[in-house]
């Protein structure tokens, strides 16, 4: 029984002269790994190979369980060309891919957040998206369960106003008070900026994806996040995924 489905490859390695194993995440049936047999002849079914950050309709074959399935079509249909004008750009999208593969598991089904995915590439590749990229992790890490708690500390549970926090921890699931901070070893120091900022990203995470930018020009927040704000808001994203991983992603240096 052969499934259609549309996806974006978020990874692949050359399996042989002819052939490739491609991680597509698919819309309807979530994380595949699947082998494309001859992929890279020019007059494959697959156009010479499935690229990565390509999305295009996949067709496959399931295999038993979770596991290596077989890809028997690939017809791509957006390519998202202007990541290619910006280098900048590319890596932050193939940072999200990365994340993409590292906290989905095999055929779990996230339709919203591949709606979402779809949406972030689109605004890197139109050379907007800064505000896209940071909204998608916060809502990556919030459809598998990980999302830092920002609105009491994490341990006591108290309620907590942006200057109350001064750290944040993995360990403990978000941000701690001042009290309970000391009594932590595993924290990361957040300033009252970058708390408001994470909190302001939640919030937008939240919303339903649409064709619209997640923050509208002149909206608070949205026009200086390219600035310090961003930064903090990432440097944090990355303290708190590589603390989820227990590792650095491997594209994790490509971000400036």
């Amino acid at each position: 029984m052969l499934v259609k489905d549309i996806g974006i490859c978020v990874g692949r390695q050359e399996y042989s002269e002819t052939s490739q194993i491609a991680t597509i995440f698919t819309r309807g049936q979530g994380k595949i790994r699947g082998i494309a047999k001859g992929a890279r002849r020019a007059k494959s079914k697959f156009g010479g190979g499935i690229e990565l950050l390509s999305r295009g309709q996949v067709v496959f074959s399931p295999g038993h369980g979770r596991g290596l399935v077989t890809l028997t079509e690939w017809t791509a249909q957006e390519n998202y060309l202007g990541l290619r004008r910006d280098l900048r750009q590319l890596y932050r999208a193939y940072y999200l891919a990365e994340l993409v593969d590292l906290f989905t598991e095999e055929q779990d089904r996230h339709e919203q957040l591949y709606d979402f995915f779809c949406q972030g590439l689109s605004e890197l590749s139109s050379g907007r998206g800064w505000e896209e990229f940071l909204v998608f992790q916060v809502r990556l890490l919030m459809e598998v369960g990980l999302s830092p708690q920002l609105s009491s500390c994490g341990r006591c549970g108290k309620g907590s106003g942006g200057r109350a926090a001064g750290h944040i921890s993995f360990s403990e699931g978000g941000i701690l008070c001042r009290g309970c901070a000391g009594g932590v070893s595993e924290k990361e120091r957040i300033s009252p900026a970058g708390l408001e900022i994470l909190r302001k990203l939640s919030s937008h995470a939240a919303r339903s994806p649409t064709n619209e930018p997640t923050y509208k020009q002149g909206e608070a927040g949205g026009a200086v996040l390219e600035d310090e704000k961003g930064r903090q808001a990432q440097k944090l994203l990355n303290y708190w995924v590589r603390s989820a991983l227990n590792r650095e992603p491997k594209t994790a240096y490509l971000l400036c």
